[in-house]
């Protein structure tokens, strides 16, 4: 009898530690992010095992006056200036519904993360999350301006309540040494990816990363770069050494995963005509790498044939981790319809790429507009709103880098004012009803 009850006791413990292990497999913690493929050939994005496709928005707000050269620009989690214990972005913003440069009665504040949520975002990008694990030591302490950003924790409330209160997630993103961040490296000499103690520094910096968000419900990818393969401007090598980049990007992607399995990694590519020897380079040192980004800047038709060539050479699921226009030419002044018609067009694009009907290429996850407001200080002063000089790809063929947002600041009278564009009412119709 005794034995018996004994050999019960056994069986039993037996099954509930074999369920308890097969649901954990089963079924993972909430939050659990992967991509998947058909058999069709189409990638999808799965967030708990339901498709999410990326309505995204770079998010980088300053205040008018404020430049990072000039080492004045926080980290945007970190302004609370009227000391209310509120984030003055993120609650504070507000909509001047008639443009005329005045808070109205009827014009209460609301913030951004009402607004983006109003919108239909569902997804907004951090270029490089900031961290004080010890880990990174003093990788941060050595500038004062990449100091003032990034060295101290990431605000974890605050993007938990992005997430709880507005359903938008985050993808968490680290420089892998672009403008020296993160790799110890002076500004002179920049980051060199054969650089043994830069190496080491850039995969502290992600450890920290990871470690300090990996459980954190705000998370939906970790993405490594922002277009180094072809960023020499931004103080790296990675155009003229890119072996040792791949190398590199292949030995993170293995770190992250080791740290956190329950969410992908992707790598940003810049777009400068289609590249393919980083693709190749991936697929043979880095084939650990789940997503491939892009910042793109084809035009007002979309981005060609950069969804198939990507399928060719690298097959993984893409999304564009840039992509948008100008509101501004110098011929005109503000010009709403061409950033309007631009976007329409690039979203349009992403959206028919979401599958291989029509000999599309059935790779496309999403897409993230740049940028949510205009920054002041990218030409002259901070305190003006500059048009540009630099040639770009616009109908005047200039740059106006301080035109990009989709919401106006107004006259600046108030950073937190915030004027929509043309672009923000296609945007919401189509987000709002886009799952």
């Amino acid at each position: 009898m005794k034995i018996r009850i004994l050999m019960s006791v056994v069986v039993m413990i037996f099954f509930q530690v074999f369920y308890a292990s097969s649901q954990d497999v089963i079924k993972p913690t909430e939050g659990f992010v992967k991509v998947v493929k058909d058999k069709s050939g189409n990638w999808q994005l799965l967030v708990d095992d339901q498709p999410y496709f990326i309505k995204g928005m770079t998010y980088t707000p300053v205040k008018i006056g404020e430049d990072p050269k000039q080492l004045t620009m926080r980290n945007w989690m970190d302004y609370d200036d009227d000391h209310d214990g509120q984030n003055d972005f993120a609650y504070q913003s507000w909509l001047d519904k008639n443009h005329n440069n005045v808070q109205d009665v009827d014009e209460k504040a609301i913030g951004d993360f009402s607004l983006m949520k109003d919108l239909g975002v569902n997804t907004i990008r951090l270029y490089h999350v900031a961290s004080n694990n010890k880990i990174v030591g003093d990788i941060y302490k050595n500038n004062p301006g990449v100091a003032l950003q990034f060295a101290h924790p990431v605000n974890k409330d605050l993007l938990r309540q992005l997430y709880s209160d507005y359903g938008i997630r985050v993808i968490m993103g680290n420089f892998l040494g672009s403008w020296t961040i993160g790799s110890g490296a002076s500004w002179d000499a920049g980051t060199d990816y054969a650089n043994p103690i830069h190496r080491e520094n850039i995969k502290k910096s992600v450890r920290a990363m990871v470690l300090d968000n990996k459980d954190e419900p705000y998370v939906l990818m970790w993405l490594l770069g922002n277009e180094n393969n072809m960023a020499d401007f931004s103080r790296c090598n990675a155009k003229t050494k890119p072996r040792e980049y791949a190398t590199l990007v292949g030995e993170l992607a293995r770190i992250v995963k080791e740290l956190d399995p329950n969410h992908p990694v992707a790598i940003s590519e810049g777009d400068a005509g289609f590249n393919e020897v980083t693709l190749e380079l991936y697929s043979e040192l880095a084939p650990e790498i789940d997503i491939v980004a892009y910042n793109s800047y084809r035009g007002q038709y979309g981005f060609g044939d950069l969804w198939a060539e990507t399928k060719k050479i690298f097959d993984r699921p893409m999304f564009i981790l840039e992509f948008g226009t100008q509101a501004y030419n110098k011929n005109k002044g503000e010009d709403q319809d061409w950033q309007d018609h631009y976007t329409r067009g690039a979203w349009q694009d992403i959206l028919k790429h979401r599958d291989s009907l029509d000999g599309h290429a059935g790779n496309s996850i999403g897409g993230v507009v740049f940028d949510w407001t205009d920054r002041w200080y990218m030409d002259g002063s901070p305190a003006e709103h500059n048009s540009g000089t630099k040639s770009w790809n616009t109908p005047d063929h200039t740059a106006h880098d301080e035109w990009w947002g989709i919401m106006s600041l107004g006259d600046g009278t108030d950073s937190l004012m915030r004027q929509e564009r043309k672009v923000v009412t296609y945007l919401r119709s189509v987000w709002r009803n886009e799952k």
